[in-house]
């Protein structure tokens, strides 16, 4: 089966990223996609319209107080048979500059989603994990918020088959140094054996086509060929693995990252 993860970018390009969804479950499949940034412009859930367009077999988990995270799942394949949202340690205040990417300018309570899912023909269920860390804060902070994530898991008795999906927002100006933090953010997962080793950059702010005025400038320095592109997306599991891989996706400022996992 394939396990990815994306961040839509609230789906303010949603039919291309659908058209890229629909060649990945062509060419590798696609099983189980975790979702950040779910809530679209209108009301409605980003999830909601990539499982319809999937197909009638796709079904989308998402607890409606909390939209920013779904999963959709192929639930001719499985079943879910628990799900929880799980709190995430909250910054105490926004600098002045982080208040100006910020949506209204201040922190809000963040969540990480649990889901236990059952094959339908039998054998062992697996869970997984979807997160959106902070954009705000330091690499510390988003290591706290892994840290609660890894820890909801292991109370569960849920870090034997596990996929932990999501946005981790590690940041660093130097990519070599980047990519050393964004290890020791994933740390409190990797010590259940359940890791992403990928190295390729996932995220561009050329690609912000979001209204704030720090997304602008990211759009328009990345016309003048500057760009600071990192890996903030990761699939860490410790289920068999198959295969590796990324999509890219011009229509989000994220590409969608996959895990073929044998089964």
């Amino acid at each position: 089966m394939v396990i990815a993860t994306h961040n839509l970018m609230h789906g303010l390009r949603l039919p291309g990223l659908l058209l890229g969804y629909a060649a990945l479950r062509e060419r590798i499949g696609l099983h189980v996609l975790c979702v950040q940034e779910n809530a679209a412009s209108d009301g409605g859930l980003n999830g909601d319209r990539i499982a319809a367009a999937l197909g009638g077999v796709y079904a989308h988990c998402c607890v409606p107080a909390h939209p920013g995270l779904g999963i959709v799942y192929d639930r001719a394949l499985f079943e879910v048979t628990e799900a929880a949202l799980v709190p995430l340690p909250r910054l105490a205040r926004l600098s002045w500059f982080e208040k100006t990417y910020i949506v209204g300018g201040r922190t809000r309570p963040k969540y990480a989603q649990l889901v236990a899912l059952r094959p339908r023909g039998g054998g062992d269920g697996f869970a997984v994990a979807n997160f959106h860390f902070d954009t705000a804060g330091d690499n510390a902070h988003r290591r706290a918020q892994m840290a609660a994530v890894a820890d909801a898991l292991a109370a569960r008795g849920w870090t034997d088959r596990v996929a932990a999906c999501g946005d981790t927002n590690a940041f660093a100006w130097r990519r070599g140094a980047q990519l050393a933090a964004l290890r020791a953010l994933l740390d409190p997962i990797a010590v259940h054996g359940a890791v992403d080793p990928g190295t390729a950059p996932t995220h561009w702010f050329a690609r912000q086509r979001e209204p704030k005025l720090p997304h602008r400038i990211g759009v328009a320095l990345g016309a003048l060929g500057l760009d600071l592109p990192r890996r903030y997306d990761v699939v860490c599991t410790n289920l068999a693995i198959a295969g590796r891989g990324q999509l890219a996706t011009p229509d989000s400022d994220h590409d969608l990252v996959w895990a073929q996992v044998r089964t």
